[in-house]
């Protein structure tokens, strides 16, 4: 009698240790796959590429992407689950700072104006938010919190169920929510055939990976106790890793520093080659992001072969800049 009864409590033990049953009515993965919009390398909505922002679930696993882009007409907000992940949730923000729903400094997602909830669970879902609902400041930027319920399916079974949260900058709360900034862009239609466009960067004394604000490629220069003088750099596209052995020279950058102001000249000195855009990063403090759109600094070009800033920082001889283009080519 004793071995039936530990028999049968040992059974008991393995059915609850197991983990959630999936549902039977959750879609597959493959089906996820069929229902979601194609991103290609420019945008589904837009000829701009998508700005990717990951979402980490539990503040440390990387477990999808949010893709933001616009048209002249609307923002586009794209929560895309990696594999195994779903979403049975949405909330999105998007706006103004000083109008985030917030007690003690945390965000309520409960009270974000665009939401969605999912039976069955999905993987990918796009917010369409008119622009004309949006209040944008005067550089036509905004900022968006990114909230979502997910869950971790693995065989079928429910294995992590997860609060995620997108973004690089911490709202003030205890809680570990994020948020980050995106500024509405312009891009060009498709360049004609024989034309090669890349990002370029100024090279400098710093990459991207050794800032630790991105895994792309990329350089930012940091000046210390610099002179008041005239200095020049050269600019390099389509260096992936680093290596500007694999891109081209592009053109040139030349810096003016004068007390605390400082001018920045891009010019194009590659034959064929024309700017479609460019960004520039200037501040005492070091980057803490490698997306363009978010330097501050931008200017939207129709094909100009240069460009000009006239910025300034504290005047104390240290600061950081970054110069990024968008160069289209024609061989």
């Amino acid at each position: 009698m004793k071995k039936i009864i530990l028999i049968v409590a040992m059974a008991l033990l393995t059915v609850y240790c197991t983990n959630e049953p999936l549902s039977t009515e959750m879609q597959t993965e493959e089906a996820q796959k069929t229902n979601s919009p194609t991103l290609t390398s420019k945008g589904t909505y837009s000829e701009c590429d998508p700005v990717s922002i990951n979402i980490m679930a539990g503040q440390f696993t990387n477990s999808g992407k949010i893709l933001i882009e616009n048209d002249a007409t609307n923002l586009y907000v794209t929560y895309s689950a990696l594999p195994n992940w779903y979403f049975s949730e949405m909330h999105l923000y998007v706006g103004p700072y000083a109008n985030v729903p917030l007690q003690n400094g945390n965000p309520v997602p409960g009270q974000f104006p665009y939401k969605k909830s999912f039976n069955p669970l999905v993987q990918t879902y796009t917010f369409t938010i008119p622009l004309s609902a949006i209040t944008l400041d005067a550089n036509k930027c905004l900022y968006i919190a990114a909230h979502s319920s997910m869950k971790n399916i693995v065989n079928g079974v429910i294995v992590r169920t997860e609060t995620g949260w997108a973004g690089d900058i911490k709202f003030p709360g205890k809680n570990w929510a994020t948020y980050f900034n995106y500024c509405l862009r312009i891009c060009d239609p498709p360049p004609p055939d024989g034309t090669t466009c890349d990002t370029a960067y100024m090279f400098g004394n710093y990459t991207f990976n050794s800032l630790e604000i991105s895994e792309k490629w990329g350089w930012a220069t940091y000046y210390n106790n610099v002179m008041n003088g005239t200095y020049t750099y050269n600019l390099y596209a389509g260096a992936g890793q680093n290596d500007i052995t694999k891109g081209y020279l592009a053109g040139t950058v030349t810096i003016v520093i004068q007390g605390s102001n400082v001018s920045v000249t891009i010019n194009a000195t590659h034959p064929g080659t024309v700017f479609t855009e460019t960004h520039v990063y200037l501040s005492d403090s070091p980057p803490t992001t490698a997306a363009p759109g978010q330097f501050g600094n931008q200017h939207t070009l129709s094909n100009t072969t240069t460009d000009n800033y006239n910025l300034s920082y504290s005047g104390d001889g240290n600061f950081w800049i970054i110069v990024h283009a968008g160069v289209c080519t024609t061989e």
